[in-house]
């Protein structure tokens, strides 16, 4: 079993990515919208924030209480999106129950997509570019794999499927509907799961060999699978990190379009 390790990888990004911004000498602003105290997100934001400065991107962080109306949110959008200063921003996700995921993030200019979550800005999700990269560094290719995505959603799901499918690979996505799941996930050859429920894949779930990625955080009951895995990636330090590294490659691809 080997292990991918999305941290170190993205130490070696975040390194080029620091040399290119430097040669490029523009002033790139990253501005963060943030709705509520979620100790997860906070701490994922000061992450996201201490990564940018660390190369040279600069910008704010929006930080508004769950009660704040909706339309307080949508205004601060159209502002960013019309503030050359800024050359782009996200809204930090989850949002509270009251605010429509779809909707905040289609409101983005996409041209100041950063997160990549609006479908028409043609940027590759953060989430799913880190996900890419992580298995090429490891040489391994969807071509022809057999690849469930335990998430159907327009923000991770869905946008995945497509970019696994440019690849060559075969993709099932499943949801809380899905019949079965178990016998779904045994034909997976690469297993990716997003779902926030802890230890939802378990090791009956899947075959030997398996490329299992936890995006969910715990989804994967890691000392079951990993016993069965030719590669996993850890509870922390796989998905995450690679994630951030691509929202700020992305900013910086932002730039270069400018």
């Amino acid at each position: 079993m080997i292990l991918l390790d999305g941290k170190t990888l993205s130490e070696k990004i975040l390194s080029d990515l620091k040399s290119k911004i430097y040669h490029l000498r523009s002033t790139i602003n990253l501005d963060i919208i943030l709705i509520g105290d979620s100790p997860a997100s906070l701490k994922y934001v000061s992450l996201k924030q201490a990564k940018a400065e660390s190369i040279g991107i600069g910008g704010r962080l929006h930080h508004f209480s769950v009660s704040e109306p909706p339309a307080t949110i949508f205004s601060l959008i159209d502002s960013l999106n019309f503030d050359s200063s800024v050359t782009g921003f996200f809204v930090q996700l989850p949002l509270p129950e009251n605010y429509d995921n779809n909707l905040i993030v289609n409101s983005i200019d996409p041209s100041k997509d950063a997160d990549g979550l609006n479908p028409t800005s043609g940027i590759v999700p953060a989430v799913d570019r880190g996900i890419v990269r992580l298995l090429t560094e490891y040489k391994i290719l969807p071509s022809n794999k057999n690849i469930i995505i335990v998430n159907d959603s327009l923000l991770i799901g869905q946008p995945l499927k497509k970019e696994f499918e440019k690849l060559g690979g075969k993709v099932t996505l499943c949801n809380e509907f899905t019949s079965d799941l178990g016998s779904t996930t045994l034909t997976s050859d690469i297993l990716i799961s997003a779902t926030g429920v802890k230890n939802l894949i378990t090791a009956p779930m899947v075959k030997e060999g398996i490329v299992a990625i936890d995006i969910g955080g715990g989804d994967i009951d890691f000392a079951g699978v990993s016993a069965k895995a030719s590669y996993i990636t850890p509870t922390f330090g796989g998905v995450g990190p690679m994630t951030v590294i691509s929202l700020l490659e992305n900013t910086y691809d932002l730039t270069v379009k400018k």
